[in-house]
């Protein structure tokens, strides 16, 4: 992915001042240019801060159709970056959506099951489903004892699924 302070700048200027209009058509846009660092973290945060729906449902559409493997570490750097729930849990189900696989950040997505709350957890649960034939057996035993460490400070719903997770992962 090209770094470009230029065009995050530019990218930047546009989500900060824009109108509704210019903020989808260039969010829209990044699906045709060549990936840039940054512009996953810059709209990813956009996301967090808005309560314009359209705009909210372009950007999960374009983390959702990503392909780009090298999009995934930014992926999840977002995730620890952003502050809301909710734009957790759409970050964490574009990893599954996008069809790539996320196996090499097994162990951060397990940390955010284990923080935050049952969607968030629910999608976490998917991406470590999906990939679970690609963790090492050591970081599986890994997030094991994670999960175990903090199952008991969970709700009912969040330990079962923890329980369902323990289970895949130990095969």
């Amino acid at each position: 992915m090209e770094h470009s302070e230029k065009k995050l700048a530019g990218l930047g200027t546009i989500l900060n001042g824009g109108k509704e209009k210019e903020i989808a058509e260039r969010i829209r846009l990044l699906r045709s240019e060549e990936p840039f660092g940054g512009a996953l973290k810059l709209i990813a945060l956009y996301y967090d801060q808005t309560d314009n729906q359209h705009i909210r449902q372009i950007i999960s559409d374009l983390f959702n159709d990503l392909k780009e493997k090298s999009a995934r570490a930014e992926v999840i750097e977002s995730v620890t970056m952003v502050r809301k729930q909710d734009t957790r849990a759409m970050l964490i189900s574009s990893c599954w959506q996008s069809g790539l696989d996320y196996s090499e950040f097994a162990k951060p997505l397990a940390e955010q099951f284990i923080t935050g709350d049952y969607m968030t957890s629910l999608e976490c649960f998917t991406v470590l489903d999906t990939c679970a034939g690609s963790i090492s057996h050591s970081e599986r035993d890994e997030i094991v004892l994670l999960l175990r460490t903090d199952i008991e400070s969970f709700d009912i719903p969040k330990k079962k699924l923890a329980l369902e997770l323990i289970s895949m992962l130990k095969g």
